[in-house]
């Protein structure tokens, strides 16, 4: 076949080049609700090879383990919905010919984000400080700190809704927190 996928750019949020057409991950739902499943939508210019007819898509959550396929035709997106939150998922896509052959397969992965959790007011406690954490019910949540927002250091993990109290807070000028969903 002469169309093989021969190289792989991985672009910012998750897309790749198959050889002379290229296919972007988006994320389909700006603001997902906080229970729902999530979806990703392929994009990916044609091949230039004249005997394309089109295009298979395979997915799944191990390197090279695709668990899902989806024939799609000539056309050049697909949107793939009820991805869970906070899980990878490996995609790859082959161009078919009108022999049956199909190119080589490349792959990218795209991480759907996890459940957002709302860090509460905090309340000062005589040995330091307790912060409510309110994500998505027996959600498992890390609780982290930083003292410069950028170095964070994992302090608990839970389960949502929780309360974290900290008794280090005097030993900081400031300190951040945040709970990451695990």
């Amino acid at each position: 076949m002469r169309d093989k996928i021969d190289e792989i750019d991985v672009i910012n949020r998750g897309g790749f080049r198959l050889a002379r057409f290229w296919m972007l991950i988006l994320l389909a739902a700006a603001a997902p609700k906080v229970f729902a499943s999530q979806s990703v939508e392929l994009i990916w210019s044609p091949s230039t090879s004249p005997d394309i007819v089109g295009y298979n898509i395979y997915y799944g959550n191990a390197s090279g383990d695709y668990t899902n396929e989806v024939s799609v035709g000539n056309t050049t997106n697909l949107t793939v919905s009820g991805l869970a939150n906070g899980t990878t998922y490996y995609f790859a896509a082959r161009a078919l010919n009108s022999s049956g052959l199909e190119s080589s397969l490349t792959q990218t992965s795209y991480s759907v984000p996890g459940l957002a959790a709302i860090i509460g007011r905090p309340i000062l406690l005589t040995n330091g400080i307790a912060v409510p954490i309110t994500g998505a019910p027996g959600s498992i949540y890390i609780v982290q700190a930083s003292t410069d927002l950028v170095n964070w250091v994992s302090l608990d993990t839970n389960i949502s809704p929780l309360e974290f109290t900290d008794t280090n807070t005097s030993r900081y000028r400031q300190r951040f927190y945040r709970a990451v969903y695990f």
